[in-house]
């Protein structure tokens, strides 16, 4: 029988995320290899943010396995009264980087066991145009999230996606970036000035345009944290 408490665990971790905590990567291609299905992933970070928010940063905990040689396992505990109750999934090595790949899958299949990102899973076939990025491939549109499948506050809004799902060209890269900053930091709250005043507090710059990737990648993870405004 499932009690009050246990309902609302279970409905706080089942909860949607906003866009910008979601990733989206190719999964199977066309036959010319110019379409692809997109396929959306909750981030290891928003992850172990969830968790942290439900179970408090003491209460779960996680651990890893290799399995086979080419695999990883990754088991997440949480603590239920004084008992420790773990869930398992694994994943094949990446790849790239390959063990690096290996854990992070193993873990968002792990937090799928308890709910987590589970949601992603009923969303309908999205096929998308690709190109190729070394010896895969990468969106080069990023697919709107139905509304159901976005938190209330973020329903009939414009998107921002996590910045390593922004189809674009290498060499226009940041200018992708800048407009993501400026979208994430107005739905944040964020005026023009507090934007400056954070390039130069953070990096010693005046400008959005004088940032590198890096310093751009990192002010994008700063405004995220920051939430968006109520």
């Amino acid at each position: 029988m499932i009690d009050d408490r246990m309902k609302e665990i279970m409905e706080k971790l089942q909860a949607p995320f906003p866009p910008h905590e979601i990733e989206w990567r190719v999964g199977a291609t066309n036959q010319d290899k110019t379409r692809g299905m997109a396929l959306a992933f909750v981030t290891n970070r928003a992850i172990q943010n969830r968790l942290d928010e439900v179970f408090g940063c003491f209460g779960w905990k996680n651990e890893f396995r290799e399995w086979r040689g080419t695999a990883q396992l990754c088991g997440i505990s949480v603590k239920w009264g004084d008992e420790w109750i773990t869930k398992w999934d694994g994943a094949d090595n990446t790849d790239f980087e390959a063990t690096k790949g290996g854990l992070s899958d193993a873990m968002k299949r792990a937090a799928y066991q308890w709910g987590i990102g589970r949601y992603l899973y009923k969303l309908d076939p999205i096929w998308v145009p690709i190109q190729p990025a070394g010896k895969s491939f990468r969106l080069m549109t990023t697919p709107q999230l139905p509304d159901w499948a976005l938190p209330e506050e973020y329903r009939g809004k414009q998107q921002v996606p996590h910045p390593n799902s922004v189809p674009a060209d290498p060499s226009d890269d940041r200018t992708q970036l800048i407009q993501i900053v400026r979208n994430l930091s107005q739905q944040a709250g964020w005026t023009p000035e507090m934007v400056m005043n954070g390039c130069r507090k953070y990096y010693g710059k005046a400008e959005l345009s004088e940032l590198s990737e890096g310093e751009l990648h990192n002010l994008i993870d700063r405004i995220t944290r920051a939430g968006v405004k109520q």
